[in-house]
């Protein structure tokens, strides 16, 4: 049997994603460890896993986050200090391992461990950890998602495996699926929804939308700066069809949430949730409003009408709006006009086609990529 290791940086969408197999494979008798990147994004490692940084490095994920092609020297510089300093660590935790499971390859420090891996001849299977699709600044970064060298990589779907077909000729390609979503069940998180929509003193007849951002900064496709006045037209523009029912708004661990606090105080009814699992406010929702992020798919799979608000230089991002998928949104007069009809849509019987082209296997998933993750030892 093999020895697999599976390594992490998010305890959230990560570990949810690779726990699933890792309890497959112990199942089929491999030995299996997670590795624990946490605190280098800070956050704090969950108990029972073994931490490979003895201290956050970030003081919270927010923090010092940048796009690659912004990177300052002085950071790049960081990085590989932390690096130098992690390297020997990482090789004793992985020491005997016949193969090593990652969500990515491209970004730090995950560009660093792929190399490393290719060095020391240590196979490695990349688990698709996001929607995946050409990104801005993917260039400035060195190497796109899915091109570190991984002897397999599971994809979410066909829509996935095309893409990385054409990033990385040559790899195998395995379309697996997502292990978070095999067990998912959305009305198991009606009665957490339920008490949020309380706290926050929202009708739960008449339930709010959501707003889903996430770092088209980082993406390359905008600044910081330029991300909040996109945020700040939509609660302008979108105020006359939501100001009854109200707006929650969802970040991203990286995303600052102090900064959309201070927008949103400027607009009744409006809450910026941090302290709620997404998959509670997507169950809270009437409907759903993204940027670029495969949180889109999951808002989806919880039945919510989508919509895609237009990025400014670089319109409908990803495939959702081409697809059929989810209702374009733009900025201006006629936005107020869009959310109520967004609001007011019923299910598409697009969308389990759709869902089915990207999020394959759901159900058997995990079983999928374990299967690959121990086909790559």
């Amino acid at each position: 049997m093999a020895k697999i290791r599976f390594v992490f940086s998010n305890p959230r969408h990560h570990l949810e994603m690779m726990t699933p197999v890792a309890r497959e494979l112990a199942r089929s008798g491999h030995d299996c460890a997670m590795i624990s990147l946490a605190e280098l994004r800070g956050f704090e490692t969950p108990a029972g896993i073994t931490r490979a940084i003895p201290l956050r490095v970030r003081k919270s994920p927010s923090s010092g986050a940048a796009g690659p092609g912004k990177m300052s020297a002085k950071r790049r510089a960081m990085q590989e200090l932390v690096w130098a300093a992690l390297a020997p660590r990482l090789r004793w935790l992985l020491r005997g391992a016949d193969a090593v499971v990652v969500p990515n390859d491209a970004a730090y420090p995950y560009d660093h461990l792929a190399r490393a891996l290719r060095r020391r001849k240590l196979p490695f299977v990349l688990l698709q950890e996001g929607i995946r699709f050409p990104l801005p600044n993917e260039h400035a970064a060195g190497s796109a998602y899915g091109a570190g060298g991984a002897r397999a990589i599971c994809a979410w779907g066909e829509a996935s495996a095309e893409h990385f077909r054409a990033v990385a000729p040559g790899a195998t390609i395995v379309v697996t699926g997502n292990p978070r979503f095999d067990a998912i069940d959305p009305t198991a998180f009606d009665a957490p929804a339920r008490a949020l929509l309380a706290k926050l003193g929202l009708d739960e007849t008449r339930r709010p939308l959501l707003y889903l951002s996430n770092p088209i900064d980082d993406q390359g496709f905008c600044s910081p700066a330029e991300k909040l006045a996109l945020f700040e037209g939509f609660l302008r523009d979108a105020a006359p069809a939501v100001r009854d029912r109200g707006v929650l708004v969802k970040l991203h661990p990286r995303e600052d949430v102090a900064a959309y606090r201070a927008i949103a105080a400027k607009t009744p009814n409006v809450h910026v949730i941090d302290d709620a699992p997404l998959f509670t406010v997507l169950a809270a929702g009437a409907a759903a409003v993204v940027l670029a992020s495969t949180v889109g798919l999951e808002a989806l799979v919880f039945g919510l009408p989508l919509g895609v608000l237009a990025i400014p230089g670089h319109g409908h991002v990803f495939d959702y709006v081409a697809s059929g998928a989810a209702m374009p949104l733009a900025l201006g007069p006629e936005l107020a006009r869009s959310i109520a009809t967004l609001l007011a849509t019923k299910g598409s019987p697009i969308v389990a086609t759709y869902l089915e082209r990207h999020l394959a296997h759901r159900g058997t998933a995990s079983a999928a990529v374990a299967a690959a993750a121990a086909g790559g030892a």
